[in-house]
């Protein structure tokens, strides 16, 4: 018998699992011929025995080489290495010499795309004024729970398969009640399709509804990413003045009486970038000049839920009795940006119409999440720990813009936000943003350098300083360093 034991190398404090290790040292002496064709292995037990493991680990390690092809396990006879040895390199259709390296660049012509910025990785493990959640206020043990129960349910099996288009119906019914309850619609959850965040839904959106040389009206400044969803539908942008209450909607009014405007854009809640909230009376003009003039309304409501008022405005779909104003929302700030769901709220003739398109794209969402996420609204997980993040994101609002007001006052022009998780802020023009921000960097301080907000070639020198992403101590560890580095000038 062979010295199986010298043989199978274990490490215990290796990640990787142990019937995998006893696999692939097999394989490797079978590669390297030290091992040969049709040589009988010990049984599972024995095995077990002389290498000291567990007899199960034995059958994971058997199955896996069984599976891979290297063993034939004979029933009444035991089991031996296979005869032939399994392919383990793709045959090769052409006798051409083997490339060393993958081809640096396509054959032929690609479309190059100057007007989207191209992606880079974020530096999130970096302190600093990150616009968005704080990953460590997360209620991971529930979502974790939440997952594991729909999976361990044999009756939600079949959601491992095809489902809805539309997203998980269950799904779409909870989240109707949710949006109803704490936004004053009237929904089912026919009015509702669930898509990978809030802008794959806008560029569904405007897939369909939308074509070449329509105008669209947007804030100046806008959300980048809606702004270029636009042109990539070759749309014409028309940008109407922003002021403390949101979009000037006498002036959407000019421009309705001089040309057609197929739709507006808003995120009327709190614009992005800037943070103020549309009045209530420019949103009931708003609604009557869409009815008015028939143009659409796309209100992306994407933090909704974060305002620090005792009670927060509804959306504008909330009064829409014509079937003017498409609404779209996200959870990815609600739970986690990780968490890709989103949802598109309109009458039933635009949501089928979505359904269609989206079906090019993508066959359909997330539906064991989507489940998850249900049951974490029907426990009242998702409720209690909006509560809590609601009161952590409040007290740090309260914090930074304390401490920005008392050591750079001077430098920085900013209102305290109703809502959201950063402020505007208006830098002096003796406080240059972009090397302010490349200075900071150097010292592990992340800072927006504002270029992606400026809609012109003039540059606002304003950006938007989150204050979700940092604890106090953090949040006064970055003012620090910030004011420093601009002292210092």
């Amino acid at each position: 018998m062979l010295p199986w034991k010298t043989i199978i190398q274990i490490q215990k404090d290796c990640d990787t699992p142990v019937y995998l290790q006893i696999a692939n040292s097999v394989i490797q002496e079978m590669k390297k011929g030290r091992v040969g064709p049709g040589i009988k292995l010990p049984g599972t037990r024995q095995m077990a025995e002389l290498l000291t493991v567990h007899r199960k680990t034995i059958v994971r390690a058997y199955e896996e080489l069984d599976a891979q092809g290297w063993i034939e396990m004979c029933p009444s006879k035991g089991t031996f290495t296979s005869q032939e040895l399994p392919e383990i390199n793709g045959r090769r259709f052409s006798t051409a010499q083997k490339q060393n390296a993958f081809p640096a660049t396509t054959g032929y012509t690609v479309k190059v795309n100057h007007g989207v910025r191209t992606p880079v990785l974020p530096l999130r493990h970096i302190i600093g004024f990150h616009d968005g959640p704080d990953m460590r206020l997360i209620p991971t043990e529930e979502l974790g729970r939440a997952y594991k129960s729909v999976l361990s349910r044999a009756t939600y099996m079949k959601y491992m398969s095809y489902v809805e288009t539309h997203g998980v119906q269950k799904f779409r019914m909870v989240l109707s009640d949710y949006l109803n309850a704490s936004r004053g619609l009237q929904t089912t959850y026919e009015n509702i399709l669930i898509t990978r965040g809030s802008q794959m839904a806008l560029y569904l959106v405007a897939s369909v509804l939308f074509s070449k040389g329509d105008t669209i009206i947007v804030g100046d400044t806008n959300y980048y990413y809606s702004d270029h969803v636009f042109l990539q539908a070759g749309m014409k942008l028309t940008r109407v003045k922003m002021d403390d209450s949101g979009i000037d909607v006498d002036a959407i009014e000019k421009i309705c009486k001089r040309k057609k405007i197929k739709a507006l854009y808003t995120t009327s809640h709190h614009h992005y970038p800037t943070t103020v909230t549309l009045s209530a009376s420019r949103r009931v003009k708003l609604l009557s000049l869409a009815e008015k003039y028939g143009f659409i309304i796309i209100e992306d409501d994407y933090d909704y839920d974060f305002h620090y008022l005792s009670s927060p405005m509804l959306p504008l779909v909330s009064a829409d009795s014509k079937g003017m104003v498409v609404y779209i929302g996200t959870l990815s700030k609600t739970v986690a940006p990780a968490i890709r769901t989103g949802y598109i709220v309109a009458p039933v003739n635009l949501i089928t119409e979505v359904a269609k398109i989206r079906q090019l794209i993508d066959v359909q969402g997330d539906p064991i999440m989507e489940l998850a996420l249900a049951e974490l609204f029907e426990e009242g997980h998702i409720k209690r720990h909006m509560k809590k993040a609601l009161q952590a994101y409040h007290q740090r609002r309260d914090f930074l813009c304390t401490a920005l007001k008392q050591q750079l006052g001077d430098v920085i022009d900013f209102k305290i936000p109703d809502g959201g998780l950063a402020i505007w802020a208006k830098f002096h023009k003796s406080v240059p943003l972009p090397p302010l921000t490349e200075q900071l960097k150097a010292q592990g301080v992340i800072l927006s350098n504002g270029l992606i907000h400026n809609t012109t070639s003039v540059s606002l020198n304003a950006t938007r300083m989150g204050f979700g992403w940092m604890t106090e101590q953090e949040a006064e560890k970055a003012v620090d360093i910030l004011t420093k580095t601009i002292r210092m000038k």
